[in-house]
């Protein structure tokens, strides 16, 4: 109370006596306009300091010119103001912040320490830097080591005008970032990974990775691409296109030995290893195009359109009877799919006797008959073998 009572006779006395350049609270020697000196430097009291005039909110109506610089304290945060000290900048016309930091230290709910922006916290926004360097946009306990978190639109943009695009670089290197290395054989360079949530945990369902292709050196950097996708029922991933250094790219082989390298197909419906659309021939054939227009599959060799073979196959063991002299036998196989008027052949696995001569033919819905004649003199017994047919539409 001394002190306010000593405060107040300096400042009116100041005011009344221009004469007066100086003025000493708690001190004889006053070094400034006004001095107030502490009751002790190592042990103050709770009261020993200066109360700035508080207030809850700022005033309706601006200040103006000749209070430029006057200077309150906000008890509580007003909208995105946060408690502290505040000075009238007339140029600006608007409060400004001081004797607080835009950045103020925090703690997480991990327990993890930060610095965190006030005014986006005020406005419902984590903005942080945690201890250990991981930065969060919208959470103030960022998993990774930069992290966007949100309930809605999260995009990320790059935005140039300039001949040199922007790029989104990832760069990796063996060795340390002060003295950096070739990476080891095969090693992972960099990956975009997509993510999501299945119910019970996060799961990492997907992405496209950068690997080296072999063992980098000198002037040599061989790399490989990799998409990976999950399957229904599984949580982890699988290969899907495979581009090797060669150039080769593989579906779902991850070593492909050509240009385009396609999976085996299996028995599970949707799994053929090719498969066209029907659609519409080009106008002028194209060579080395293959068109299909859902009756028929087309290959251009160079610049004539043909029929690719279309048709059926079969292959069964026959055993023909004897066949006397001047006689012919005729068996059937099964061909699924083969029509009468169909074009076909067939042909014996090995050597056939001598003197047998034989024709195929479609003689039924799904049926072609092989005919086998003796052109002999004698009496021909041919031996049980295996037959295989074609059949051409």
């Amino acid at each position: 109370m001394k002190n306010t009572t000593y405060a107040i006779i300096a400042l009116l006395l100041s005011a009344f006596a221009p004469a007066i350049a100086q003025v000493g609270i708690g001190t004889t020697n006053p070094r400034s306009l006004l001095d107030i000196s502490a009751s002790s430097s190592t042990a103050p009291t709770s009261s020993d300091g200066i109360l700035i005039p508080r207030v809850s909110s700022f005033p309706d109506n601006d200040p103006g010119v000749d209070q430029d610089g006057m200077m309150l304290f906000l008890s509580s945060a007003v909208g995105t103001n946060d408690k502290g000290f505040y000075y009238w900048d007339h140029n600006q016309t608007k409060w400004i912040s001081v004797g607080s930091e835009e950045w103020q230290p925090g703690v997480n709910n991990s327990g993890d320490k930060l610095i965190y922006a006030t005014r986006a916290k005020l406005t419902g926004t984590d903005m942080v830097i945690t201890d250990d360097g991981r930065i969060g946009f919208g959470t103030s306990d960022p998993v990774e080591r930069f992290e966007f978190r949100g309930p809605g639109d999260n995009d990320f943009q790059i935005t140039s005008a300039n001949t040199n695009p922007p790029n989104f670089i990832l760069y990796n290197t063996g060795g340390t970032i002060d003295a950096p290395t070739a990476l080891a054989t095969d090693q992972e360079i960099g990956a975009l990974v997509i993510k999501t949530h299945d119910g019970s945990g996060i799961r990492e369902n997907g992405g496209f990775r950068f690997y080296m292709d072999g063992s980098p050196a000198p002037g040599s950097v061989p790399s490989k691409f990799v998409i990976s996708t999950t399957p229904n029922g599984s949580i982890s991933q699988r290969e899907r296109i495979i581009v090797r250094s060669t150039g080769n790219v593989g579906i779902s082989e991850s070593n492909p030995t050509a240009s385009l390298h396609v999976r085996a197909g299996t028995s599970t419906a949707g799994s053929a290893p090719l498969k066209f659309t029907a659609g519409t021939n080009l106008a002028v054939a194209e060579s080395g195009a293959m068109e299909f227009d859902g009756s028929n599959l087309y290959f251009t060799p160079s610049t004539e359109r043909q029929t690719v073979f279309k048709g059926y196959t079969n292959t069964a063991s026959l055993n023909f009877p004897t066949i006397t002299a001047n006689n012919a036998s005729d068996l059937t196989i099964t061909v699924p799919g083969a029509d009468i008027g169909d074009v076909c052949n067939a042909s014996p696995s090995g050597a056939i006797e001598a003197g047998l001569i034989w024709n195929s033919f479609v003689s039924a819905a799904n049926t072609v008959t092989i005919r086998v004649s003796n052109v002999r003199s004698s009496t021909i017994d041919p031996v049980a073998r295996s037959w295989k047919v074609n059949v051409t539409k």
